[in-house]
């Protein structure tokens, strides 16, 4: 085999909480994340020298160019292949999508040169690059605890559809977090959100959103429209201030979709996907 081609998927927090920053200065984290199917393209194939290509984005210092890296220094062999990545899934969305490329050159690059690695030996070499990157190696729907590193199965959530309206702008990462550190409030519980899904409760699943960048939001307009329009629940999705609703009937779902992209507003349908990495 000489080249792969296959998509990543997005991803979004179901529920997230901030735990605390830690004395390396990281936060622990408690999410339960879910895969859904907005996805970007991925080319690898076997080249005497490394180069690396996106669409957007482009440059060393893309997370998914430091994956490559990394992954070859884990293989102890030299950087051999040319990447190039085609985007779709939104910035500034909380889709982890820069996460999702990352995971994915992981992964692809393991399989394209036969290097054995196991999840958990990939997944070593992803918490080194973000807090999503390791649970975007298998996706589906999964429980994460410290910086990302700790995961736990959970079952396939009941069939739905996400609609994720984009919000405007947000400060950086280590801003928010910042913002966060400084105030004090009643953290989600995310025990609640996976016995929710253990359950196979779509009703208790609804209820049990939850996160804790929401306090640093004011996005009371867009969630009313949201609600209106016959969402089951609508949420935050990573640290903002993109915002996700979540419909059981799926022509509700087109037509919120449709009157608020009459009304200006960026809107993606999506639904649960069951794995991060698609190869075709």
């Amino acid at each position: 085999m000489e080249s792969l081609k296959f998509a990543v998927n997005a991803k979004i927090n179901l529920s997230l909480a901030v735990m605390g920053k830690r004395p390396d200065g990281y936060h622990d984290l408690d999410t339960v994340m879910q895969t859904v199917n907005i996805s970007d393209g991925i080319f690898i194939k076997k080249s005497p020298v490394f180069k690396f290509e996106c669409n957007k984005f482009g440059g060393e210092e893309n997370i998914a160019c430091k994956a490559a890296r990394r992954f070859f220094e884990a293989a102890r062999t030299a950087p051999a292949a040319e990447i190039k990545i085609e985007k779709s899934i939104p910035s500034s969305a909380g889709l982890g999508g820069g996460s999702a490329d990352a995971a994915g050159v992981l992964v692809g690059l393991n399989a394209l040169f036969n290097t054995g690695l196991s999840s958990a030996e990939l997944c070593k070499i992803a918490v080194t690059l973000g807090a999503d990157v390791p649970f975007l190696i298998d996706g589906g729907t999964q429980r994460a605890k410290g910086i990302g590193e700790i995961l736990t199965p959970l079952p396939h959530i009941p069939k739905c559809t996400f609609l994720t309206v984009l919000a405007g702008e947000k400060p950086s990462t280590g801003e928010m977090f910042a913002r966060l550190d400084s105030l004090n409030y009643p953290k989600p519980d995310i025990e609640k959100t996976a016995r929710a899904i253990s359950s196979g409760s779509y009703a208790e699943l609804t209820q049990a959103l939850g996160n804790s960048f929401s306090v640093l939001w004011n996005g009371e307009k867009i969630t009313e429209k949201l609600y209106k329009y016959g969402a089951d629940a609508v949420a935050l999705s990573g640290s903002g201030p993109a915002r996700f609703a979540v419909f059981a009937d799926s022509e509700k779902a087109d037509k919120a979709k449709a009157l608020l992209e009459k009304d200006g507003v960026t809107v993606y349908l999506c639904h649960p996907a069951k794995k991060s990495v698609v190869f075709k």
